[in-house]
């Protein structure tokens, strides 16, 4: 059975209803099973709008599990006994990634072992790398189909409904915020189910920037149309109400890479001159972006301490510097050096780059930027001009990798499965030049 892990007004309510949830619950995955052999999208559509369902704790023969894992695993194995018994089971989809994927994984493997508390260690390698590695087979198999990819991203429309939904009524109410100095109407930061403001943002903002390029594909479509803004307006309201400015400025680079490369790059780069001017004419803009360029404002001070640290233990021997802290190595790493009456104790380095280093080494490093660069080589190889769902997706990975730079847009359960959704939405135009 499953136990809950939200705030606490959010966990009393569900608390009344425990039993249906829980029946509910196990026959989803009933259900979910059926799906996964018999039609796969269906399945994998339904565990992308269970996306926050991670914080549904469970453990299965002394193993630790999440609803969503469990969707995974569930998904993953009824996808693949049914693609052996059908015979259509191929791996050409691993094609452009497989190199760099196995070196991801052999990194993460590495980082897990040494990892200065092993157990945990392993339970999120499973959850960070395994399990959302595992799922992305699953959708670029069946994104592979237009009718397959279009399940997948209505799915991800639909699974930003529950986040968003709540996050405007918290904006109003303030029920369900997980820190008692966000809930003042002055200084109200929404967390939606998480436990930061943060984390709605970066749950929200890839899906936003590939729904802008979605719509602006399919605009003659009136009814899809409006179902699109509506996704889009609900997100985006959520995401007001967060105050993240590493949101902002993610979708702000998403919204210029779209308009560059699909509509104008003359015009792009003329408006983007022209806002950089207002911004510097006026005193009070002037300051704040002056403040936040500068790292000047407390958050700012807080990321430059932490790059500080970073820094630090990276370069104090050979070995740390190869091999990072391990999974789960920094939040030990803050504790030996930060100032704990200047920056609260924090998991991750909150810098893409420093992540992905001190959790599972260089070699993870080198692997990710390598994933990345073959998904923009993929994405440019036959020309994006006016194709907005390609650019839209492209977008959204701009969108995780600017916030990335000064938060951690990939070390969650569900963040982790939408970075491998959205590698598996982009269309294997490698693959089709090959056959």
């Amino acid at each position: 059975m499953f136990w809950f892990d939200f705030n606490w007004q959010i966990q009393q309510l569900l608390n009344l209803w425990w039993w249906p949830i829980n029946l509910g619950l196990l026959g989803v995955l009933g259900l979910l099973g059926y799906f996964a052999y018999k039609k796969p999208a269906y399945a994998v559509g339904a565990t992308l709008i269970a996306l926050p369902t991670y914080l549904l704790r469970s453990t299965v023969w002394l193993v630790p599990l999440t609803f969503l894992e469990l969707c995974i695993w569930v998904t993953f194995f009824g996808w693949l006994f049914g693609s052996v018994r059908q015979r259509t089971l191929t791996a050409n989809h691993l094609y452009r990634y497989r190199a760099p994927i196995t070196l991801l994984l052999a990194a993460a493997t590495i980082g897990m072992l040494v990892s200065p508390d092993l157990r945990a260690a392993a339970g999120l390698w499973k959850a960070y790398f395994v399990e959302p590695i595992l799922f992305y087979i699953v959708v670029a198999n069946v994104a592979a189909e237009p009718k397959g990819r279009n399940v997948v991203l209505w799915s991800l429309g639909l699974a930003t409904l529950s986040v968003s939904l709540l996050g405007i009524y918290q904006w109003f109410t303030g029920f369900g915020i997980a820190e008692p100095g966000w809930l003042s109407a002055e200084h109200r930061r929404v967390t939606a189910m998480f436990t930061s403001p943060n984390a709605v943002g970066l749950y929200l903002g890839p899906v936003v920037a590939l729904y802008a390029g979605w719509l602006l594909a399919e605009l003659k479509n009136k009814k899809h149309a409006a179902l699109k803004a509506a996704v889009l307006l609900l997100a985006i309201l959520a995401i007001a109400g967060t105050s993240s400015q590493g949101t902002l400025l993610g979708l702000a680079a998403a919204a210029a890479f779209l308009a560059f490369f699909g509509w104008s790059k003359k015009w792009t780069a003329a408006l983007l001159l022209l806002a950089t001017v207002a911004v510097l004419a006026l005193p009070a803009t002037r300051s704040a972006a002056w403040s936040l360029v500068t790292f000047r404002d407390p958050a700012g001070q807080n990321r430059l301490e932490l790059l500080r640290m970073s820094q630090e233990y990276l370069t104090s021997s050979p070995s740390r510097f190869l091999l990072g802290g391990g999974i789960l190595g920094f939040a030990k790493i803050q504790n030996q050096l930060r100032d704990p009456l200047r920056l609260e104790p924090l998991l991750y380095p909150h810098n893409i780059i420093f992540n992905f280093w001190l959790e599972i080494g260089l070699l993870g490093l080198v692997a990710f930027g390598w994933l990345v660069v073959i998904f923009f080589k993929t994405g440019f190889q036959r020309g994006v001009k006016k194709d907005w769902l390609k650019l839209g997706i492209m977008a959204a990975m701009v969108a995780i990798m600017t916030h990335g730079l000064v938060d951690v847009p990939y070390f969650k359960n569900d963040l982790a499965v939408l970075f491998w959704v959205i590698i598996a939405l982009l269309p294997n135009e490698t693959l089709s030049t090959r056959n």
